[in-house]
């Protein structure tokens, strides 16, 4: 009776052999992700994200590496792996050079069949579309942003009894009062070095509402009239309603000019936001984010939202398992925490509407600027490769128009004839 259990238990095993050979066993599935320019504080958040990702789905494995130092560095690292075919599965770091190239796999198949789709903000899945200009397909996930707005100095409002400004009309009849050059206080301050013509454009298209950068003929509208007219104002103000030092600074020192009470008002986004809350120690009567005044137009127009998200390499061989690890980063949980860490607005809707958003007044505005229907973005070309090397270039003459040593048609016409150049280059790559 003994000899027969025994090769009952031994006949069970091997039909249990044979079925899990021809049906499969679960199967452990390695994935790798890297993560860009990374702090101990941001590696750390990673690496729990990774724990709680690995319990709940046991049968993926998740090799991740984080790398501290700046996007240049590790850019050239990416290069490097993914010319030897060993880049990483999943990056944090979105270029329009991967789509370009053919490094990253289309996303659009999984994100339509995903049942939560619509709860990721449409404005942002439309921005990471743009990298992609012929055939707006999606190559990476979006899962937060930096919405620009200018931060001003409320208590010097209420003091002057300024009311915050609504239109651009208001903003330059409003700059002078907050002036007193006697004593050192100016009602802006303006970015004249590193940055400045990121800035200057965004807030130009702000100020016209000029939805496109070219026309259907390839004409680029950066010099378009209205924009003229605004450049000609804004930069106008320097050193009259302005510092004088403002020709040569870059963020930290027009973060400086702000935070010292300097200036009622500087432009940037809201990745600034921790700098201004240790600088006031906490105290919010001293900075608010407001939203760029409306455009002659009558509408707000933010600037087109740089493309950010989770990307899968073409090279993946488990794409299931990194659509997986996708799906789960931008879960309510992970990624209101992801935000909140790096004081961004969460692409997930409902992220956005976590309490912690709420309780900060330049959060609630940021999220308030992504999910109002109102505010219309603009096309920014930010897929064209040589986009930020031609803001760069830009600078010098951008330093010039403060100086009254060029004209604002001058510079800006300069400046579009380098953009059609671009566009045309770029246009003709994809034939």
């Amino acid at each position: 009776m003994r000899k027969k259990a025994c090769l009952f238990v031994a006949c069970l095993m091997i039909v249990l052999s044979v079925a899990l050979s021809v049906y499969g066993a679960p199967k452990q599935s390695t994935i790798t992700l890297w993560a860009a320019a990374v702090t101990p504080e941001r590696d750390q958040f990673f690496t729990e994200i990774v724990k709680k990702f690995e319990a709940k789905y046991p049968n993926i494995h998740v090799e991740y590496l984080g790398i501290p130092g700046d996007l240049v560095g590790y850019r050239q690292k990416w290069d490097v792996a993914f010319a030897s075919g060993t880049d990483p599965d999943i990056t944090n770091d979105f270029t329009s050079k991967q789509v370009q190239i053919g490094a990253l796999e289309p996303l659009d198949n999984y994100f339509n069949k995903w049942a939560d789709r619509k709860l990721i903000n449409a404005a942002l899945v439309a921005g990471n579309r743009s990298f992609d200009p012929k055939h707006h397909k999606l190559y990476a996930l979006p899962y937060s942003a930096q919405p620009w707005v200018m931060w001003i100095r409320p208590d010097w409002f209420k003091a002057a009894g300024l009311k915050i400004p609504e239109t651009w009309n208001e903003f330059f009849a409003t700059v002078p009062k907050l002036t007193n050059k006697d004593k050192g206080i100016y009602g802006l301050s303006i970015r004249g070095g590193g940055g400045s013509a990121n800035t200057l454009e965004m807030l130009m298209y702000s100020y016209s509402g000029i939805p496109n950068y070219f026309d259907s003929k390839g004409h680029c509208t950066i010099n378009n009239p209205k924009n003229v007219e605004f450049v000609e104002k804004y930069l106008g103000m320097y050193n009259k309603y302005t510092p004088e030092d403002d020709l040569t600074k870059g963020w930290t020192q027009l973060a400086a000019t702000f935070q010292s009470g300097k200036a009622a008002v500087v432009v940037h986004n809201l990745g600034s936001a921790s700098s201004h809350e240790k600088a006031f120690g906490g105290d919010r009567s001293k900075f608010m984010a407001i939203p760029f005044p409306k455009s002659l137009k009558g509408y707000r127009q933010h600037p087109g939202l740089m493309p950010l998200g989770l990307t899968m390499s073409k090279h993946a061989k488990d794409k299931k398992a990194v659509w997986t690890f996708l799906t789960f980063y931008l879960s309510k949980e992970t990624n209101s925490s992801y935000a909140k860490l790096y004081g961004e607005i969460p692409a997930n809707r409902e992220a956005a509407d976590d309490t912690w958003v709420h309780q900060l007044p330049y959060m609630e505005t940021g999220s308030q600027i992504l999910t109002d229907k109102a505010t219309r973005f603009g096309s920014n070309p930010f897929y064209l490769p040589n986009y930020t090397t031609i803001q760069t270039k830009i600078e010098p003459s951008i330093q010039m128009v403060m100086l009254k040593q060029k004209t604002a048609k001058q510079m800006l016409d300069e400046w579009a004839k380098m953009m059609e150049k671009e566009k045309a280059d770029f246009d003709a790559s994809l034939k």
